[in-house]
């Protein structure tokens, strides 16, 4: 009953796909810039420009020095992986006044990474449009799922158009000028077109997944797993993926082709593993099959890394041997007398061929056509329609084989319960840790109360008992001894204020409540007003300071941010310095970071110490010289907020010799004539 449900489902998915090739046939005709096809009233052509350094800007193109290095672009533009930039230049004229004076221009593909439009306006002025896969789909001129930019021409006159093209994936570039109706008419056409294929391939996923869950056959969840890669896949070369599903995360779009074919190569492999029992019928082919997909992991770990750009091409070339190795171990199945490897195989080569198509396009081996442009769409489809095929016939043969089946079940049922005994203790180990952490949470809430009750009882009681004696005695005492109670009870206000600020900060770094804004900050200029509030705290211990400050050093970070991390540095140098001694500040750049240096000539920190030093509520060895209050939270604050904006904080120090906390942060490019004299003092 299943297999006779499939074969109906099969033959209505090849009826779908025969409108497919047939709408795709009648679209072939389309007036295409690269073919120069005259089917439109405009006259129009490309002439290309290669930079190869990337850096050239509109005004050094319309330099006539290197204007006139524009030469004829005849098709597209090919020119595999590069990271030159190229220009184009589009000349465009209306043939008649009756012509359409407003044209769509729509590019493909989706995947390249920036594509910017110049228009030289009559009056001298520019104006810019872009598009490209880096920019999110929310932010494109027109709502299309290939980038279109909008053409106005007023006039019969010649109007110059520079399009600038650069992309870290292979660079390949399609552009078709369209009426607004005509681009109306196609792009309907077309989207009706995008859901046969997605119709199709939903239609082989929902079916799959019933069988799936009726056969618990491990193959078929290979089966499912790609072709939702192979779907993501054509989404993405639609250019659907942006428009639907991340219009707000171009990194989601610009990862996507890099990652998914790693992704479907990977589960190919798992799938003709499982589906041809390579580990029964064929030990050495298995073990091959598992290298490929050690392999893939890698590649998929490096792009994951950030390496994708240079890893591109050799990657491609892997791929593709790899695919291409598929099809002589499913054409040796069928050969072994297992008929679904002869469909696997099939399968396999449609897909391979329609993989094809599109770096042959890309090289200028194939000239762009529909069959270039939609051929992946076409392939995978036959792909998943053959699969399924050769899932319907292998569920025929294990129905031949009831004892085999029993068995299987068995093995299944065995291996269920190994999966259940394994959660089984994987939540208890989950329990265990999550036990752990609620009495690590309980420890700090006993130190929170701890710092509640004993570091802001003192001050309160100082602030209560000089407060009722300056009440009682006012009449008695000398207006220089009132100051002196004034200025006790505002110190002791303060240090309940930072400890409550810390204790907040504490909640809301954890809390993920401490909202960090970036801006461009002036660490010297910053660390100045700091260094000047602690004036009479220096006093008072008669430290001295040496202020060595690189007055052009910019970070890119959170001001308030910056205040609380300078402020706790130079506190705790000043508490833990003995009266008379030096602290010195240190302000430069070193490698793209901005670096401020605190260094005293304090006890200094034993090894324990600095295991510990940054962790909340630590209690050191080394105490205030002048009694001063420490809660144990300000370095933890530091070391927070310093990771939260991609700097760090780290501290040097030894047993007698002193102790220096250095301060990072990324530079901010900023231009000389905002940067301030300063000197160092």
């Amino acid at each position: 009953m299943h297999t006779a449900s499939y074969r109906r489902l099969i033959i209505f998915a090849l009826l779908l796909l025969s409108l497919f090739f047939k709408g795709y046939a009648a679209q072939a005709a389309v007036t295409s810039l690269e073919k120069g096809e005259q089917k439109i009233p405009l006259n129009a052509h490309f002439q290309m420009l290669e930079d190869k350094t990337g850096k050239l800007d509109i005004q050094d193109i319309l330099t006539p020095s290197i204007n006139q290095q524009f030469r004829p672009l005849h098709g597209s533009l090919s020119q595999g992986y590069t990271s030159s930039a190229f220009w184009l230049r589009l000349d465009i004229q209306r043939s008649s006044a009756e012509a359409s004076n407003t044209w769509l221009l729509e590019m493909m593909p989706i995947m390249l990474d920036d594509i910017r439009m110049y228009r030289l306006a009559n009056n001298g002025s520019i104006s810019v449009q872009r598009a490209g896969d880096h920019i999110p789909f929310s932010q494109q001129e027109m709502r299309h799922h290939y980038p279109v930019f909008k053409i106005n021409l007023p006039d019969t006159a010649v109007t110059t158009i520079y399009l600038r093209v650069q992309s870290t994936s292979s660079v390949f570039f399609r552009a078709i000028l369209w009426t607004p109706d005509k681009f109306t008419e196609t792009s309907d056409f077309l989207a009706s077109l995008m859901g046969i294929y997605y119709g199709v391939m939903l239609a082989m996923i929902i079916y799959n997944a019933l069988l799936m869950i009726s056969y618990r056959d491990v193959s078929m969840l290979y089966y499912l797993l790609l072709s939702f890669g192979t779907l993501t896949i054509g989404m993405c070369v639609n250019g659907h993926i942006g428009m639907f599903i991340a219009p707000d995360s171009p990194w989601v779009v610009d990862i996507i082709p890099a990652l998914m074919p790693q992704v479907i190569i990977l589960v190919s492999a798992l799938f003709i593993s499982s589906f041809l029992r390579l580990k029964e019928t064929m030990p050495f082919f298995a073990r091959v099959f598992r290298a490929v997909q050690i392999m893939v992991l890698v590649f998929i770990a490096l792009i994951l890394a950030g390496y994708n750009t240079q890893i591109a091409e050799f990657v491609q070339v892997i791929n593709l041997l790899q695919v291409i190795f598929f099809l002589p171990i499913c054409l040796l199945a069928g050969l072994r007398g297992y008929p679904p490897g002869y469909i696997v195989c099939i399968a396999s080569l449609s897909w391979i061929v329609s993989v094809l198509l599109i770096p042959l396009r890309n090289l200028g081996i194939l000239e762009s056509s529909w069959i270039t442009d939609y051929g992946f769409q076409i392939g995978s489809a036959m792909e998943a329609i053959l699969l399924a095929l050769a899932q319907a016939y292998r569920i025929s043969l294990i129905k031949k084989e009831s004892a085999d089946i029993q068995r299987q079940l068995l093995k299944i049922s065995q291996q269920a319960e190994y999966e259940l005994e394994a959660k089984v203790q994987l939540r208890t180990a989950e329990l265990d840790n999550a036990i752990q952490r609620m009495k690590l949470l309980d420890k700090e809430k006993d130190d929170i109360l701890g710092i509640a009750a004993h570091d802001l009882k003192n001050p309160l009681t100082s602030i209560i008992g000089m407060s009722d004696l300056l009440r009682k005695t006012r009449h008695q005492i000398s207006e220089e001894q009132q100051h002196q109670y004034l200025e006790r009870i505002s110190n002791s206000g303060q240090r309940m204020m930072h400890i409550v600020t810390n204790l907040l900060d504490v909640n809301a770094l954890e809390s993920g409540h401490f909202h960090l804004s970036a801006e461009t900050v002036s660490v010297s200029q910053l660390s100045r007003d700091i260094l000047q509030q602690y004036e009479s705290a220096l006093k008072a211990k008669n430290l001295h300071t040496v202020v060595d400050i690189d007055g052009s050093v910019f970070v890119t970070a959170d001001l308030n941010a910056c205040i609380r991390i300078v402020d706790n540095l130079l506190s705790n140098a000043i508490k833990f310095s003995p009266a008379g001694k030096t602290i010195w500040l240190t302000i430069s750049q070193h490698h793209g970071m901005g670096r401020l240096e605190v260094r005293d000539e304090g006890p200094g920190l034993s090894g324990e110490d600095q295991q510990h030093l940054f962790t909340k509520f630590s209690k050191l060895s080394p105490t205030p010289t002048a009694g001063e209050h420490s809660s144990g939270l300000g370095l933890s604050i530091v070391k927070k907020l310093s990771e939260a904006q991609g700097g760090s904080v780290r501290c040097i120090s030894a047993l007698g010799a002193g102790t220096s906390f250095i301060f990072e942060l990324p530079l901010a490019e900023v231009s000389l004539a905002h940067i301030p004299a300063m000197t160092g003092t």
